[in-house]
C-alpha cells in the first residue's frame, strides 16, 4: 500500500525538478547555462545521497535503539529521516557529481537551494499522516489534536499539541518565494553561492526556534543536536558570505 508520505516526497520532488528546469530555461548568461542532463543527474544524486544523509542522521540520533536492533537500520519504510542529514548527504553527493562532471558547483547549488524549501515545507505535511514531529501541548485554536495512543507519555492528559509540521511548512514556503523572487530579478547581480547560504542562513534560523517547541529532540548531555546543528550553520553562511563581499570590494577597488 502506497502511503501518503510517499506520494508528498514523490510529489515534492517532482514538483521541485519542474521549477529549477523552468528557472535553467530562463537562464540568459552563457557562462553559467546549463543542460537539462545536468539537472537530472544532479537531482538524481542529491535525492540519493540526500536519503542516504536523513537515514545516517536519524540513526545516529536513535543509536542505543539501533545498535540493539541492527536490521532495522535498514527498514527506511518505516519511517525515520532527519533533514539535516538530508542536507548535508544531498549537498555532498551533489558537489560530488558536479565536480566530477566539470561543472558550476555554486551555479548549481543556488539553483537547487531556491527550490530545496519549497520541497521542505510540502514534504513536512508526511509527518502530519504519521502522526510525528509532535510540538508542546498548546490551547491556542490552531491546536493539533492527536489521538490518545500516538501522544508523549509525559503529555497523555493534553489533547492538542502545536503543529510544528505546520509551523515549518509554512516557513519554508515563505523563503522559496523570497529566493525565487530573488533569483528570478537579480540572479545576475548576485555573487554565486549567495543564494546557497542565504537558504542554509535561514533554515538554521527556522529550525533554532522551532526546536524550543519539539517534544523529542535529540539531546547530548542535554545540548539539543538540532540547534547546535542550526547554529554552526548560521555561523559559516555568515562567514562566507562576509568574505564574499570583502571579497568583491576588494575587487571593485583594485579595477579603478
Amino acid at each position: 500500500m502506497i502511503k501518503p508520505y510517499g506520494i508528498l516526497i514523490s510529489f515534492s520532488i517532482l514538483l521541485c525538478i519542474s521549477i529549477a528546469k523552468t528557472l535553467l530555461k530562463n537562464e540568459t548568461s552563457a557562462k553559467y547555462k546549463g543542460n537539462e542532463d545536468t539537472l537530472w543527474g544532479l537531482s538524481f544524486w542529491t535525492i540519493i545521497g540526500g536519503v542516504a544523509g536523513a537515514r545516517v542522521y536519524h540513526v545516529l540520533s536513535m543509536l542505543p535503539y539501533y545498535t540493539q536492533n541492527p536490521i532495522q537500520v535498514l527498514a527506511i519504510w518505516h519511517g525515520g529521516l532527519g533533514i539535516w542529514g538530508a542536507i548535508a548527504g544531498g549537498i555532498i553527493s551533489a558537489v560530488v557529481y558536479l565536480r566530477k562532471n566539470k561543472e558550476s558547483t555554486l551555479y548549481w547549488l543556488d539553483l537547487m537551494s531556491v527550490v530545496f524549501p519549497l520541497g521542505q515545507a510540502i514534504g513536512r505535511w508526511g509527518n502530519y499522516f504519521n502522526s510525528e514531529i509532535l510540538g508542546t501541548p498548546t490551547t491556542l485554536p490552531w491546536g493539533l489534536y492527536v489521538p490518545i495512543y500516538n501522544r508523549p507519555r509525559e503529555y497523555a492528559s493534553f489533547t492538542k499539541f502545536h503543529p510544528l509540521f505546520l509551523y515549518e511548512s509554512i516557513l519554508s514556503i515563505i523563503l522559496f518565494f523570497l529566493l525565487y523572487t530573488l533569483y528570478r530579478k537579480y540572479r545576475h547581480i548576485i555573487p554565486l553561492g549567495v543564494f546557497l547560504f542565504i537558504y542554509l542562513g535561514c533554515y538554521s534560523t527556522i529550525r533554532f526556534f522551532l526546536e524550543y517547541l519539539r517534544v523529542y529532540s535529540w539531546k547530548i548531555d542535554s545540548l539539543n543536536v538540532s540547534q547546535c546543528v542550526s547554529i554552526l550553520v548560521l555561523s559559516l553562511s555568515i562567514i562566507f558570505t562576509k568574505h564574499l563581499s570583502t571579497k568583491i570590494k576588494q575587487e571593485g577597488e583594485n579595477t579603478r
